[in-house]
């Protein structure tokens, strides 16, 4: 009987060896992965943490846009002392003084 069991496990070793494997992989993935809920989990996670970029993605083009208007203003107003304390003329602008007559 030990040799009609021993040439059944020779004979047919393989498939018992892939259905090891096949119920240890079953086995870890629904049982101790948790697979289909834990993808869900990680879905709706992924869909949050997107929200999240696309919410900073907008706040930064504001404030881009806020450093931008500051930046033209202070030029503006960098450009204008230039041009009363050293007289700074631009290309292609012509300057004429006009002093009063004695």
């Amino acid at each position: 009987m030990t040799k009609k069991n021993f040439d059944f496990v020779f004979r047919y070793w393989i498939t018992l060896a892939l259905i090891a494997i096949l119920s240890i992989l079953i086995r870890q993935n629904f049982f101790i992965n948790q697979f289909p809920s834990s993808l869900v989990e990680k879905q709706v996670m992924v869909d949050k943490n997107e929200k999240i970029n696309h919410l900073l993605e907008q706040q930064n083009k504001i404030k881009s846009l806020e450093l931008q208007a500051k930046n033209a203003v202070d030029m503006e107003i960098l450009e204008s002392q230039v041009r009363h304390r050293f007289g700074l003329v631009k290309e292609g602008e012509h300057y004429y003084q006009i002093t009063k007559a004695p």
